[in-house]
């Protein structure tokens, strides 16, 4: 009896019509909010909603939250909004803990003040939070030179529906230990557990920054001209290569065909000499360094411009380099790209009605070894697509771990790969 009336009603706290909206997924409301103090906190809030069991959507910053398929159900919307703690720091050993509920640029200001930074950059970091970057593995323009999340992160504290918290990795970079478990939560939107707290590594800031514009005439150079920046010893932070659509959105008005911009950063001499070797490399494969002002605004709204907070439909591409041409030119005409060659993704915003054609289109030149999803897309839009696509081949195992980890289903029931 004791049982039946502590699951009688959902848990949290009642939700306000407004905050209903806040909260929304899709076109699905919940019906209370849950916001824990700690990580502590945090399982002891998922445990009581296992016991009714009440469906779980897990929020941050809400930057992420067009990404994946509609959840079957939604009753309660659990906030890290009150974990945003910088619980350890040690400038010296170049790394630090922090709750998942605290916001990127947060986290950045803190590590500036020690002339330091976590070289990742998700996509609107004054709302984006540390936990719902490894959920949505959200890695930013620069993953071709510093790599992903996972490269970043040495520890992390997971809570789970069965009241449980766990503990994987340390505070020290040269700890692996726990490691899988790390790797098992980055990028699993919260389907799995919910990330309470996150250790990092971090880096010294860079002494200069610059930019490097260049114009092309085809895109097949400008893509391999990135490529081949990519590998260079003093390989730029970031490179892109932007249709005229995609180069408009970022601020600039120029009516070049394809652009590749270049993002330069480290000591000043690197920096020069990263510009020289960028040139001579630009100009051997027929393109043209370009002069003049570049809006200060321009990688900021490059890096935003994949999770756009209004109703565009975002399709996104990873896969091989060998088959980046191919994806490029499986997409419509009148769409808009933006590609990070040297990582072989590509993101495109492409009209609601061809967005299903183009995503078949897209798997086909992808083949095997690449991954083409929906990134983001209203809820209209959403129900007539394959979000995720086929299966991988291990997706067995991926249905074992979340019976394993969360035997009622109630985080985020159906969002993830294969309607897990």
């Amino acid at each position: 009896m004791g049982l039946n009336a502590r699951v009688a009603t959902l848990p949290g706290h009642e939700i306000t019509v407004e905050e209903q909206q806040e909260f929304r997924v899709d076109d699905l409301l919940p019906s209370r909010v849950m916001r824990p103090a700690d990580a502590q906190d945090a399982a002891r809030g998922l445990r009581l909603c296992d016991l009714v069991p009440a469906a779980v959507v897990t929020w941050g910053g809400g930057t992420q939250m067009r990404l994946g398929a509609t959840p079957r159900r939604y009753e309660v919307a659990f906030s890290t909004e009150r974990m945003t703690r910088l619980l350890e720091y040690e400038p010296a050993d170049l790394t630090c803990r922090v709750e998942a509920g605290m916001r990127l640029q947060d986290l950045q200001e803190s590590l500036l003040a020690q002339g330091q930074r976590l070289p990742l950059e998700p996509p609107h970091p004054e709302r984006a939070t540390v936990g719902g970057m490894l959920a949505a593995n959200a890695n930013g323009l620069g993953r071709a030179r510093y790599g992903t999340v996972r490269d970043w992160v040495i520890g992390i504290a997971v809570a789970y529906p069965s009241g449980k918290l766990a503990r994987a990795g340390g505070k020290v970079v040269k700890n692996v230990a726990g490691y899988d478990l790390m790797k098992l939560h980055i990028g699993a939107l919260g389907t799995l557990g919910v990330i309470a707290e996150v250790n990092f590594k971090v880096q010294t800031r860079p002494q200069v920054e610059a930019t490097l514009l260049a114009h092309f005439e085809m895109l097949a150079p400008a893509i391999d001209c990135g490529i081949a920046l990519a590998r260079q010893y003093l390989a730029p932070a970031a490179a892109l290569v932007l249709d005229q659509g995609a180069l408009r959105d970022c601020g600039l008005a120029a009516d070049w065909r394809w652009t590749l911009a270049l993002k330069l950063e480290g000591y000043a001499r690197e920096v020069e000499a990263a510009r020289n070797k960028a040139t001579g490399i630009i100009r051997d494969a027929g393109g043209r360094v370009e002069e003049g002002d570049v809006p200060s605004t321009f990688w900021e709204t490059a890096r935003d411009w994949s999770a756009p907070d209004d109703d565009h439909v975002v399709v996104r591409a990873i896969v091989p380099l060998t088959s980046i041409h191919a994806i490029l030119n499986a997409l419509p005409p009148d769409s808009r790209m933006m590609a990070l060659p040297g990582a072989g993704l590509v993101d495109a915003r492409v009209a609601p009605g061809s967005a299903a054609s183009t995503l078949q289109r897209l798997r086909t030149a992808g083949g095997d070894q690449g991954q083409v999803i929906v990134a983001a897309a209203p809820a209209v839009v959403k129900k007539g697509l394959d979000v995720w696509g086929p299966p991988p081949p291990g997706f067995p195992i991926m249905r074992a771990l979340k019976q394993a980890l969360d035997p009622n289903g109630i985080l985020n029931p159906g969002r993830f790969v294969g309607g897990i």
